[in-house]
């Protein structure tokens, strides 16, 4: 069955469904929905009644449709909402087919789908997105950029913007004003609507609700994210600013920057309160504030352009390639994949956890599945992934490939008696573990990113099995010197 014989087939199935409900009275109604209580929370859009239930089967029929125009237009797909495409769908099925009594056809069909997409997309945004970061304190590196991702310490962003924020008092006060305004002139009581006061008290609620976020935070990250639907574009401009934190902690290490994060990520508090009761049964309270984490000094910056210049470069080049709204390259992919693992990692405040996280993150670099060798054995994705990260890691480190595989199987090893359950995620050794798992973790990830780069990081033609292909040469070679140097 082709899409637009599946398109077709749905849309059938929903206008059966909104048939039913209107033809149901209203204590019929109470009856089925007390043995299917989630239909109740699905309807369409009416002009007359307000809303028409359509039950939950019905309202996925209308994701299916989105997501089937949406599937062979990638660039598309990546700047849409589905939420808000479905929402455009059913407003539109209603205007049509409810209050406008077209046939049910595939040519009205496809009418109201290409429809419903165009006046979405008629209100996508280019925005600039502002995004609260902790980093590093600073004595006097004010701005830095990683890629497209801007950073302003908070008294340069204090001096850029502080005057525009808060001449914001008074527009947002006029723009209440005037909607007020049109509300009454379209009939809506005025004693009703806000007085001036309450716009003031809006106004003020807004933007010191924005100063008091944003004041725990000494960094602004500033992103510019294309046309696009609104929380798309702030969800693209998050994980722009997520990964570029990560190629901080990749390029510094886990061990100065486990504090980096934005303001939306979870994290140990800057400030915190702890209330016990001692032993003469009298309660005291402490206040504890943790620093920033600037434990590398302002020379963090000069490391960066320096001494991990060339791995900066790379990593910022993956960051180019991937905020555009076409699909990043496949090896870009995979080492964006492999980053945010050990971003997530860095940061995470059980031992356990990280030691999983970081040794996902080398799988996703090196893992290209199950496949046999020369002689038909089939391999295993242990050995497949423990060979490679530890060539890669070799590479980095300059140690012997036999002392890297010790390493790399050991924490390979751990990670699967964690997560098989032969290991207590609580057991001390997990410390020591965690740390190493680290350490392993990063070089592997910097040897694969430069081999990504010689294979070709823009590449977009690069297969699964060109890369299986590309591995198995590396891992030949590599071995090969292995028993020739024995």
């Amino acid at each position: 069955m082709s899409k637009k014989q599946q398109n077709f087939a749905d849309l059938n199935f929903i206008c059966e469904r909104v048939v039913w409900y209107l033809k149901q009275k209203p204590e019929d109604l109470m009856v089925h929905f007390k043995t299917h209580k989630m239909d109740a929370l699905y309807s369409i859009p009416d002009k007359k009644r307000g809303m028409i239930f359509c039950g939950r089967d019905a309202s996925t029929k209308f994701y299916n449709i989105a997501e089937r125009y949406l599937s062979s237009q990638k660039e598309e797909k990546n700047k849409t909402n589905l939420d808000a495409f479905v929402s455009k769908l059913k407003e539109e099925f209603s205007r049509r087919f409810l209050q406008g009594g077209e046939n049910i056809t595939e040519i009205n069909m496809d009418r109201m789908i290409s429809t419903a997409y165009r006046s979405l997309s008629r209100d996508f945004k280019s925005l600039i997105h502002y995004i609260p970061c902790s980093i590093f304190s600073s004595n006097y590196i004010q701005k830095f950029n990683i890629g497209p991702v801007s950073f302003l310490y908070k008294t340069e962003f204090e001096s850029n913007y502080g005057d525009e924020i808060k001449k914001l008092r008074i527009q947002i006060k006029e723009q209440h004003r005037e909607q007020c305004a049109s509300a009454i002139a379209n009939g809506f009581p005025a004693a009703r609507v806000a007085t001036e006061d309450q716009s003031q008290q809006l106004a003020d609620h807004l933007v010191e609700g924005l100063l008091s976020s944003f004041g725990g935070y000494e960094w602004i990250a500033i992103v510019e994210i294309p046309k696009c639907n609104e929380k798309v574009s702030y969800n693209r401009a998050i994980s722009a600013t997520k990964m570029a934190l990560n190629i901080l902690k990749l390029l510094l290490g886990g061990e100065f920057t486990y504090r980096i994060r934005t303001g939306v990520d979870h994290g140990e508090s800057p400030t915190s309160a702890r209330l016990t009761r001692k032993e003469d049964g009298k309660l005291d309270i402490s206040l504890l504030r943790s620093a920033s984490g600037n434990v590398v000094g302002d020379e963090w910056l000069d490391i960066l352009h320096n001494q991990a210049s060339y791995y900066f470069g790379l990593a910022t080049k993956v960051l180019k390639l991937s905020i555009g709204f076409s699909d990043p390259p496949p090896l870009c992919t995979r080492f964006i994949d492999a980053l945010s693992w050990y971003g997530d990692a860095v940061s995470e405040r059980s031992y356990a956890a990280k030691i999983v996280k970081y040794v996902t993150s080398i799988e996703r670099i090196t893992g290209t599945g199950i496949e046999k060798d020369d002689d038909g054995r089939e391999r295993t994705v242990t050995e497949i992934v423990t060979n490679r990260s530890s060539i890669l890691h070799s590479i980095t480190t300059g140690e012997t490939i036999s002392e890297s595989k010790l390493k790399v199987s050991d924490i390979y090893e751990c990670r699967s008696n964690l997560v098989h359950g032969s290991l207590s995620p609580f057991d001390e050794s997990c410390v020591a573990y965690a740390h190493k798992a680290g350490e392993i973790s990063r070089m592997v990830l910097l040897a694969g990113l430069d081999y990504f780069s010689c294979l070709g990081l823009d590449d977009l033609s690069i297969s699964q099995k060109q890369l299986k292909n590309s591995f198995k040469k590396l891992e030949a070679k590599y071995l090969r010197q292995k028993d020739e140097m024995a």
